[in-house]
């Protein structure tokens, strides 16, 4: 084990013990009390004792003190049995504690594009999502109104990522109406970490209390440099790892996703299974389809890349996965294709890369590049975690500290992210909300599909494979540069280390180089 899965599990300890269950024993009956020490410790049964079973034993606390009538057992809490569950709600009230400014005639949403808010909006107002969307867009259309009854207008500045900041930042300095706007986590921290442009969620009466269902790492996302709550994500983006089911079984002899995630279910276990397939196939097969898919796992959560000082910290384990990658580079482990590339997507569909670092977003999209990479082979893929739970990707929503309309901001937040029903369209808007108990109930029902991931995995729950990676997820904290220095580390080792063949202290040495060059305000060590 780990230390920082012991440090985890210390931690979860320490919390589980303190809710007690004689404190819960107040609240539930006998046979719920004994159903709970059933589960006592490792909560979710995955082996571990860690931070994702603190979080079940605090929504279920939560759920149990607040329901009522008799509250379900945990067994049936965390199967999403919810049939005579009353369920955990957040008051949507919008006078609650709201200490921004009131009145405005206009509530503007800002964002970097059009896939999301026509829903959100929908959802809100109780209107048709089409008719919402060809009135946001249309400047002759109908007048959209927020239920208080203002109107609603929509900037979608069309940009891709993190270049939308430009455009934002050109909107905010005009002094032009903005309430609320969307951005990514990778550059949110960016608005996050400036009150002059980003509130406290605790301006809107949005507290901790209010995230209950939250996956546990989205709660860290939320929060800026200085750990104050300044942002909503409502849409999450797990990872998992699809691959070939019928050449896992020829190369590695496996039948079932369960039997593959043992066969993968770390990294020291991933690569002596690349290590195989590649063996095997006599080099045609390679079990990953690309090193930055690979990183984009690896990375997740495991570097701290700036202190709290501000200084630069790089880990031992940059060199693990270093060395496990040029392994795999040169036996044809991991595929030497470029992510995003023609030649990346006929790999997967040729058999060349027997499976791909996949998130949510790939799965929730017909005519997704995994789609496209699994064209002409409906059947014979299949999902499991993989090595570790990873997010790439996700939606934020944050305030301007300068709306005038507070109360609709509060109001549309806990709309896109409190309410069950709401949160239920969302998600056949082809997304993941960012809420544990809609999705265990999705999950369960087996009832969420996109065509083409329904044909390309033979009807296989996908959707539960992508809660459970939510689920696991653990990060420590996050920086605005950690994007900036993945992408200077992933490419130094492949330019410099796998395909240049330098030592290792010449390649570490030139990462630093460029990294220090691209973050000229870090900190660095003489």
């Amino acid at each position: 084990m780990s230390l920082k899965r012991n440090i985890a599990a210390v931690s979860a300890l320490s919390l589980i013990g303190a809710l007690s269950l004689n404190a819960i024993s107040s609240l539930i009956s006998n046979e719920n009390t004994a159903n709970a020490a059933t589960k006592f410790g490792d909560i979710n049964s995955d082996g571990y004792i860690d931070a994702v079973d603190a979080s079940i034993i605090l929504s279920y606390y939560s759920y149990a003190s607040t329901a009522e009538g008799t509250p379900v057992s945990l067994e049936k809490f965390i199967a999403g049995d919810t049939a005579d569950k009353t369920e955990p709600s957040t008051s949507d009230k919008t006078d609650k504690d709201v200490s921004l400014k009131t009145g405005g005639d206009t509530f503007t949403i800002l964002s970097w594009n059009n896939s999301d808010v026509p829903s959100l909006v929908a959802n809100w107002t109780g209107l048709n999502e089409d008719y919402v969307m060809n009135n946001l867009n249309s400047r002759s259309g109908d007048e959209l109104k927020t239920p208080s009854g203002v109107k609603i207008n929509f900037i979608n500045v069309n940009s891709a990522g993190a270049y939308a900041s430009e455009a934002y930042d050109e909107i905010f300095n005009s002094g032009d109406d903005a309430d609320v706007y969307f951005a990514e986590p990778y550059w949110a921290l960016n608005y996050m970490d400036n009150d002059k442009l980003s509130a406290p969620l605790s301006a809107l009466g949005i507290t901790e209390d209010d995230m209950g269902e939250w996956y546990p790492y989205t709660k860290t996302l939320a929060k800026n440099s200085n750990g104050v709550f300044k942002s909503v994500p409502y849409d999450v983006a797990p990872g998992a790892f699809i691959y070939r089911s019928d050449l896992a079984e020829e190369y590695l002899g496996v039948k079932t996703s369960e039997e593959m995630q043992t066969a993968i279910g770390d990294w020291d276990k991933f690569s002596v299974s690349a290590k195989t397939i590649a063996e095997r196939s006599e080099g045609k097969v390679a079990l990953a389809d690309s090193l930055g898919g690979m990183w984009e796992a690896f990375s997740c959560g495991r570097f701290d890349f700036v202190t709290s000082d501000n200084r630069f910290n790089l880990t031992d384990d940059i060199k693990y996965f270093a060395d496990m990658a040029k392994g795999l580079w040169n036996v044809g482990g991991v595929s030497k294709n470029d992510q995003w590339t023609d030649d990346w997507i006929k790999s997967g569909q040729e058999g060349i890369s027997m499976g791909y670092f996949a998130p949510s977003w790939a799965f929730c999209y017909n005519g997704s590049f995994i789609s496209e990479a699994a064209k002409n082979q409906a059947g014979k893929w299949s999902i499991c975690i993989g090595p570790q739970a990873y997010y790439w990707g996700g939606n934020d929503i944050l305030v301007n500290p300068s709306t005038d309309n507070g109360d609709d901001a509060r109001g549309f937040i806990l709309a896109s992210t409190s309410n069950s029903e709401n949160m239920n369209k969302f998600t056949y808007f082809n997304n993941i909300p960012n809420n544990m108990f809609v999705n265990a109930k999705l999950a369960k029902d087996n009832t969420y599909r996109a065509k083409d991931m329904t044909d390309i995995f033979n009807g296989e729950n996908y959707y539960t494979v992508l809660d459970q990676s939510a689920r696991k997820i653990d990060i420590k904290k996050y920086s605005r540069y950690d994007e900036s220095i993945k992408s200077e580390i992933i490419g130094t080792i492949k330019r410099s280390y796998i395909e240049g063949d330098r030592n290792w202290d010449d390649a570490l040495n030139e990462t630093l180089d460029r990294i220090a060059e691209a973050n000229h305000d870090l900190e660095w060590d003489d």
